[in-house]
């Protein structure tokens, strides 16, 4: 039997060891200047006594040495403000901060003041924490490196990743004279609500697939959102522009989501080269000289998108098997484009659009060039010059049974402004002067189902309540005017025979 000696003995041996494993984090402090009594002068002494856990407090002032970070920290500036407390490099040709520890907090400082160094550096890392820095001042700001699971939030200066995945990148301001936010080979990581300004390429992604991108605003010289063989990504509710290339570029990339993006100006708002499977969806287009376009790209979707433009809404070029559903396209007054261009493309469908031409230099609605086999139907194309075409397409399917583009109840061919035919069965599809070919313009073939209104209705004048049929009453009128003179006799006699189709209606 245990004597009260030998427990007593197990006691304090088991609060010894309890009091090692949950020692208490100690706060630690810097100080190199007048003011505060603190325990260290630099930042990398109290790093080298500091252990696991504890909390590094630097007062204000300016530290210039290199920091190795190799335990898991919370370094801090005591004020929160970055402007008071300035770490800059004492080898520019190492790290400012070094960070090879996982569970670090940097925050608050100033780092960096040469432009030549790198200010945070995170190496094979995860679950670190920097916060709140101005790292504006050097050409590598903040850069990851086959590190995960960190975040990134509200620092200034450019930010680098690579090979590192799972990272949250939000409310940043990445500022750089090349590229203000790079992933090279980098997966899953989320980029929000950052606010990038850039000389060059606003976010540059390469080999990076799974991320996500949305509520940022960019403003880049260059590109305001370019991603070059990367995957799978989605770039949605983001604002960007203006630019003097492409605000939004795909470049070999595929399965993509580009949606709700604000886009204003550049040479083309969204492009995408050589991609295929990828959706660009409600996106809203302001000015520019080509809102969308597609150079050797192949089976996307481009859907219920408004862009105002100046020269095209939509160009594909060497391009097939796209479809382009529901978009509306405002050209603007004295263009020199079209609202759909379409050069050396084959394959592609065309519905539910709405492009309204602007007035001037009238270029035509659509314009389809060396190109084939493309479908055109249900679309609503206003303009007085509205389309040419000199290949082999289509601009109708069979009269299908569904409500059109200007609320008929069949599904044709197009609505067209200039369209001069009628409609004599009443089915909201034009019956004379087909097919409709844009005054010779449609070179093979044309619409020949276009879509009428009902103001395009051509009523008897003495169908007086125009309902598409001819009362007794109204006969009656029409047989007292046939006989003083007023009409000839195939007047009342197709009045006659409207009369006696009864509630079928002549229209």
């Amino acid at each position: 039997m245990m004597t009260k000696e030998r427990i007593a003995i197990c006691f304090v041996i088991s609060l010894f060891f309890l009091s090692m494993g949950t020692a208490s984090a100690t706060d630690i402090t810097v100080n190199n200047s007048t003011g505060s009594v603190a325990d260290f002068t630099s930042i990398q002494a109290a790093v080298d006594a500091a252990k696991d856990g504890d909390t590094i407090i630097v007062y204000s002032g300016t530290y210039t040495e290199n920091i190795d970070v190799n335990k898991e920290l919370t370094i801090i500036s005591q004020s929160g403000n970055p402007d008071d407390t300035i770490v800059q490099a004492l080898d520019e040709e190492d790290y400012i901060f070094d960070v090879t520890a996982n569970n670090v907090t940097i925050s608050d400082f100033k780092v960096g003041s040469s432009y030549f160094t790198t200010g945070i550096n995170l190496n094979e890392v995860q679950h670190n924490n920097i916060n709140n820095n101005d790292v504006s001042g050097e050409i590598r700001a903040i850069i990851l490196n086959l590190s995960s699971n960190n975040t990134l939030s509200n620092n200034s200066g450019n930010i680098y990743l690579r090979y590192s995945d799972n990272n949250l990148l939000n409310n940043n301001s990445p500022i750089g004279p090349f590229d203000a936010v790079s992933l090279y080979y980098s997966d899953n990581n989320l980029l929000s609500n950052n606010s990038v300004i850039s000389d060059g390429f606003g976010i540059y992604m390469e080999y990076s697939n799974n991320n996500i991108l949305t509520g940022n605003s960019i403003d880049a010289s260059d590109y305001c959102i370019f991603l070059t063989s990367s995957n799978n990504n989605t770039v949605s509710n983001n604002t960007g522009g203006p630019s003097m290339d492409e605000i939004i570029s795909l470049d070999f990339s595929s399965n993509n989501t580009v949606s709700n993006n604000y886009v204003d100006g550049g040479d083309t708002a969204i492009g995408l080269k050589s991609s295929s499977n990828n959706t660009v969806s409600n996106n809203y287009v302001d000015g520019g000289a080509t809102a969308i376009c597609l150079k050797s790209s192949s089976n996307n979707m481009m859907s219920n998108n408004t862009v105002n433009s100046y020269y095209a809404g939509f160009d594909l070029r060497n391009s097939s098997n796209n479809a382009l559903t529901d978009n509306i396209v405002n050209e603007a007054d004295f263009a020199s484009g079209s609202s759909f261009r379409l050069e050396s493309s084959s394959s592609n469908t065309l519905t539910g659009n709405i492009a309204n031409q602007g007035t001037g230099l009238e270029r035509e609605n659509i314009y389809i060039n060396n190109s084939i086999d493309n479908l055109i139907y249900n679309n609503y194309f206003n303009s007085t010059n509205n389309a040419y075409d000199n290949g082999n397409n289509i601009w109708n399917i069979t009269k299908t049974a569904g409500t059109n583009i200007v609320g008929g109840d069949f599904l044709g061919g197009n609505y067209w402004s200039d369209y001069a035919g009628v409609d004599n069965d009443g089915d909201g599809l034009g019956d004379t002067l087909l097919p409709y070919d844009s005054e010779g313009q449609i070179s093979n073939g044309g619409d020949y189902l276009p879509l009428v209104t009902p103001d395009d209705v051509k009523y008897n004048p003495y169908d007086t309540n125009q309902d598409c049929e001819i009362s007794i009453d109204e006969l009656s009128a029409a047989i007292d005017d046939f006989y003083s003179g007023v009409l000839e006799i195939e007047d009342i006699s197709e009045i006659i025979d409207y009369y006696y189709l009864g509630g079928a209606g002549y229209c």
